[in-house]
């Protein structure tokens, strides 16, 4: 039986003539082929590697620094997209801050204008926003163990809030721009009731023929007359408005001073007119200087105005007299009294009791005889009566 061949592959070698035969193990000429070509491989790829080492790390370079530079942009954009929203926050909290220092100017000029309202008799206008109660703008708390993210506190998670700041400085805007609607309606009707009350009371003032005579303090003034600057704001209607409730508390004042009330009591009935008259003892015509009040004696006499007493005492016809000065030359008499209650050189006010009705000195009865004098010049008393009646419907 012929013997098989050893397995495995047979590997001849020559050299110089001489062959030599090596047999390897089965599968051994694939796997040294294999190596081979793994030394082959590294060969080439260190020969590689040595020839183009530069510029490979070259590339790997280039690589990572244009990632590096890639990382850095995004780096930037972030930046500046976090710049973008904290700048864009900060206009609108100033714009914010803008519009409450605004409204509180306005608030500010409302409590002003009110003020100067109130003095002239005006009232509060409805929907005044309160200084007491101040409006907050503030954003909410928020609880601390809610999660956040370094954007949340520039973007959505406060919008809520921005806009119920907002909602409320709407609210306060509309709620000022209806007190200021109100406050020029109030505005108007209070000038007319001061323009109308000024044009009475000159009216009464005029009517006395006192020209400045009266309600002085005294002082001097004086300078060139300068009209006030031409404006249409509410300021400037307030002012013209202060001025001219100035000038007619002026006027009070001065018709205060002037001789306006009656001296007689209620009861009393004019007896004898101011002018011409039949004397009622000689039966021809005369000039009586005054108005007689007959009345019951001994009824209380009261001083008309305030003023300083220059005489008290008998006067001839007039009998028991008391003279009155009201400063500016205007004068009051009180004759044919039963009883003064004042001496020469006593201040009285308006409404005293300075003496009590009689008759004394050229007389028929009980009465009081009454004069007011301009600068010694009697005047109809009647003239000063009226204007107080008038006076008293006024106010």
């Amino acid at each position: 039986m012929p013997s098989r061949p050893a397995a495995g592959d047979l590997l001849l070698i020559d050299r110089g003539g001489r062959t030599t035969a090596i047999r390897l193990p089965r599968h051994g000429a694939a796997a040294l082929g294999a190596c081979l070509a793994l030394v082959a491989l590294w060969a080439l790829g260190a020969g590689f590697y040595i020839a183009f080492h530069d510029t490979v790390v070259a590339e790997l370079r280039r690589g990572a620094k244009a990632a590096e530079q890639g990382y850095d942009a995004q780096v930037a954009d972030l930046r500046n997209e976090l710049e973008r929203l904290r700048t864009r926050r900060l206009v609108e909290q100033t714009g914010v801050e803008q519009r409450f220092a605004e409204f509180l100017k306005r608030q500010e000029a409302l409590e002003r204008r009110q003020t100067a309202l109130a003095a002239l008799g005006g009232a509060a206008p409805a929907d005044a926003p309160s200084s007491a109660q101040p409006l907050s703008y503030t954003t909410k708390p928020q609880p601390l163990d809610k999660p956040t993210t370094a954007f949340d506190d520039l973007t959505g998670s406060t919008e809520p809030q921005r806009r119920s700041g907002l909602d409320r400085m709407e609210t306060l805007s509309a709620a000022i721009d209806r007190a200021e609607t109100r406050q020029t309606a109030l505005l108007e009707q209070t000038a007319a009731r001061v323009s109308e009350r000024r044009r009475k009371m000159t009216e009464v003032w005029e009517s006395l023929g006192l020209a400045r005579r009266l309600g002085g303090d005294g002082l001097g003034r004086g300078g060139p007359f300068e009209p006030l600057p031409a404006g249409h704001g509410v300021d400037d209607r307030i002012r013209r408005l202060s001025a001219d409730h100035a000038e007619a508390e002026a006027l009070r004042r001065r018709l205060d001073a002037a001789p306006l009330r009656s001296p007689a009591p209620p009861a009393s009935l004019v007896s004898s007119g101011f002018g011409t008259r039949i004397d009622p003892f000689l039966g021809q015509p005369a000039l009586h200087a005054g108005v007689d009040f007959a009345s019951e004696g001994g009824e209380p006499i009261r001083a008309t105005a305030p003023g300083r007493v220059v005489e008290s005492g008998y006067n001839g016809g007039y009998g028991l007299m008391v003279e009155i000065d009201h400063g500016g030359g205007l004068t009051t008499r009180f004759a044919h009294m039963s009883y003064s209650a004042v001496t020469s050189g006593q201040t009285v006010k308006a409404g005293q009791i300075i003496g009590r009705v009689g008759s004394t000195g050229r007389s028929t009865g009980p009465h009081l005889h009454y004069e007011t004098r301009i600068d010694g010049d009697a005047v109809d008393p009647m003239r000063f009566l009226r204007a107080g009646r008038t006076l008293a419907a006024i106010d």
